[in-house]
């Protein structure tokens, strides 16, 4: 099989896939740090999936962000949760692809 030696579309997957792998993988890792910790400290009996409001720093200390919902951090857990599983399916054939193709993941 011969080698792609194009310019055009080795500039191509130094500079726009290596980066997007790499971006890829490192929301994989902080994703499951996310779900990790909501896991392992039980926060989901502490943030419940409702339409009440939690009174973080956007109430206390207001800098223009709008306040978040119980069901919102539920709903953003559960996105999370599909795309680590999405990674992980089949032996982890996907994670494995991406980790050869990122040159910074980092962990």
């Amino acid at each position: 099989m011969a080698n792609i030696t194009n310019p055009q579309a080795i500039k191509f997957s130094d500079e726009q896939v290596r980066t997007m792998a790499d971006k890829y993988a490192q929301a994989y890792y902080a994703f499951k740090t996310v779900v990790d910790t909501w896991t392992a400290q039980g926060i989901s009996a502490l943030i419940p999936s409702t339409p009440d409001l939690i009174a973080d720093q956007s109430v206390t200390i207001p800098d223009g962000r709008a306040q978040i919902t119980g069901a919102m951090v539920n709903g953003l857990i559960a996105n999370a949760q599909a795309f680590i599983a999405d990674l992980e399916a089949n032996s982890k054939l996907k994670l494995t692809g991406l980790l050869k193709i990122a040159v910074n993941p980092q962990r």
